[in-house]
């Protein structure tokens, strides 16, 4: 099978044994990926090969010792922790309220989706998300880290503050805005990147379109939000069910 060049990378090329594949829902929150175990309310999530739960209205999705993975709109996608917990209230692209209720969530927004509002909401704030960006939620305490992008925070009807790349807000009544390391990263921010370089791979629409992943030169690709490169190479063979055909090589930029 050929294999062709992309953003000036060799791209593995595997057919219908990609890695990673584009889904789209007419509703926020269809889950697309779990590692470990996680739950819809107290029914325990299965992800099969061609089918993927959806979220009603209401509904909360919880991990113990895993992970998981579910788009908000096209092009918005939320990485929940281990010991975490969202409820998303409502599930209208139109107008989708997510709310985190315990952990940490990280939420990359690829392209800001057109005709929809998402309001994520923690303690007694709301966040919108004002450019494409990667933005981290966390409940104790409660706090907002840009990675990349800008948001806006709004606490009551008359207290706002826009967090900017490299800031941190404090989510209370005040809304205290401090600067953080974006360097300092963990597991559930090495994991998400993974999961965001794979899923950019295996769509060859996003490596068109998407800049989120760019060439950094001698065979690796690198995204500044994350802080992370991977190498891309060609395979002669294909590799073990199951593995991933590309090496990564995470550092901190």
């Amino acid at each position: 099978m050929a294999c062709a060049t992309k953003l000036g990378l060799l791209v593995f090329c595997a057919g219908a044994a990609l890695i990673a594949q584009k889904v789209v829902s007419a509703r926020a929150g269809l889950i697309t990926y779990v590692q470990g175990f996680a739950s819809l309310d107290s029914r325990r999530v299965a992800i099969k090969t061609t089918r993927f739960p959806q979220m009603k209205d209401g509904e909360a999705l919880s991990t113990a010792r895993g992970r998981a993975e579910l788009l908000l709109a096209p092009g918005v996608i939320l990485r929940l922790a281990e010991n975490s917990r969202v409820r998303l209230a409502d599930t209208q692209l139109s107008d989708t309220h997510v709310e985190i209720e315990r952990g940490d969530a990280l939420i990359e927004v690829l392209q800001m989706p057109e005709g929809s509002r998402i309001q994520i909401h923690l303690a007694d704030t709301v966040t919108e998300f004002d450019r494409p960006g990667l933005y981290r939620f966390g409940t104790m305490p409660p706090t907002l880290r840009v990675y990349g992008g800008e948001a806006e925070v709004r606490s009551g009807p008359n207290t706002a503050l826009v967090v900017k790349r490299g800031m941190a807000a404090s989510i209370n009544s005040t809304l205290a805005l401090e600067k953080f390391d974006r360097k300092q990263t963990d597991a559930l921010h090495a994991w998400a990147a993974r999961r965001s370089f794979d899923l950019f791979m295996g769509d060859p629409e996003a490596r068109q379109k998407q800049n989120h992943w760019q060439s950094a030169g001698t065979g690796y690709i690198e995204n500044k939000n994350f802080g992370v490169e991977f190498r891309v190479f060609v395979r002669r063979r294909l590799p073990p069910q199951g593995a991933s055909p590309l090496i990564p090589r995470a550092e901190n930029q």
